[in-house]
């Protein structure tokens, strides 16, 4: 491939996929599961993600020019491993699924309360398409244009501190070990992306080293960025308010005004709906190119369109009821455990037996 994917433009495309409507609600979860002590399971999970990285290098490093659907392929058999890039296929689906079904049920609530659900939703999948059609390297390229809108949201927060109060993170260290099990489940899950560098690794440019420190920067990155909006809103509500304020951060964004402009959440909401939607253009990205790789087509734009329409009128079945959502969630929770973190282990596991048993067979030749 002539235009590969420079590491900058890699960090960048992994901290978007990672950053969508989770941080919106990540603060809540969080004081309401650990208490004050929540934000210290964000530092957790930055071990436990790169943990992770590591087992997704070894597999980078055996099939470093191999799509990651193939690899799976190749190292369950084809029976296994055609069945496990369907199921990975519909995992993405469900992950856009959900993000959008979050995000229409927030713009409903809090900037467009008298449109239908299916008109929100429809503006926002027909804009997902046309991105999603385009080659992985156009998308990439559009996720790295998008980061300013991420300094949005740092600077908006950076003027709350104003009105902090650190005493609401004392005292420290109060939360018992199986709280921090809660906690650290609730940011891994909001983190969650990380694992598209399984996907984008071979449109990459640079050798094995370069791939890692993408990984590791855009892991740091995405840590301090929750990190920072975690603890601004642990210092700007008490633990009781955040307990039971759903979405703290567009709460926090509400109370902020700079004399002509009202309403913060608004404005900011507008420009968050870009971020949304290069998180749902790349999970659609890799549902319509797991069918290719599948039905062994190259082009992957037919598939974009059938799977927006199944994304599109499951999004309006779930967006009419947050009890639906939220079963809908757990289900892709479970599945999330099993694709991101289950399957790349059992993965590097086989792949390491393989490599053990050809070295065997060549000594003993």
């Amino acid at each position: 491939m002539k235009n590969k994917i420079s590491s900058s433009q890699a960090v960048f495309f992994l901290i978007q996929s990672q950053i969508g409507v989770g941080v919106l609600a990540l603060p809540h979860l969080l004081m309401k599961d650990m208490g004050h002590d929540g934000w210290m399971a964000i530092i957790l999970a930055c071990f436990f993600i790169q943990f992770i990285n590591t087992i997704f290098i070894y597999i980078i490093y055996k099939y470093p020019d191999t799509s990651f659907f193939q690899a799976l392929i190749d190292v369950f058999g084809k029976k296994i491993g055609k069945t496990l890039v369907a199921l990975y296929t519909v995992y993405f689906a469900s992950v856009c699924i959900v993000v959008l079904s979050i995000f229409t049920r927030i713009l409903g609530i809090w900037v467009l309360p008298l449109t239908p659900n299916w008109v929100i939703n429809l503006l926002m999948i027909l804009s997902v398409i046309y991105i999603a059609k385009e080659k992985i390297t156009a998308i990439v390229r559009f996720n790295f244009i998008l980061t300013p809108f991420l300094l949005i949201l740092s600077l908006l927060m950076f003027y709350s501190l104003k009105g902090s109060n650190v005493d609401y993170l004392l005292p420290l260290f109060q939360t018992d070990i199986s709280q921090f099990q809660v906690g650290l489940k609730d940011v891994v899950l909001s983190m969650n992306g990380f694992e598209m560098i399984l996907i984008i690794s071979p449109y990459m440019k640079g050798n094995i080293k370069n791939r890692y420190k993408v990984m590791t920067i855009s892991n740091i990155c995405t840590t301090l960025y929750y990190l920072f909006i975690t603890l601004i809103c642990f210092m700007f509500f008490s633990p009781i308010e955040l307990k039971v304020i759903p979405h703290p951060v567009l709460y926090l964004l509400k109370t902020i005004s700079f004399g002509i402009i009202e309403r913060t959440d608004l404005i900011f909401l507008s420009f968050w709906v870009f971020v949304i939607f290069a998180t749902l253009s790349n999970y659609l990205y890799f549902c319509a190119n797991g069918i290719s790789t599948l039905l062994k087509k190259k082009e992957h734009k037919i598939h974009v369109y059938s799977f927006a329409i199944l994304i599109f009128t499951a999004s309006c079945f779930l967006a009419h009821d947050n009890f639906r959502i939220q079963r809908f969630n757990e289900f892709t929770t479970i599945a999330q455990y099993s694709f991101i973190y289950t399957l790349p282990v059992l993965m590097a596991i086989i792949i390491f037996i393989k490599q053990r048993k050809k070295k065997v067979k060549s000594h003993a030749s």
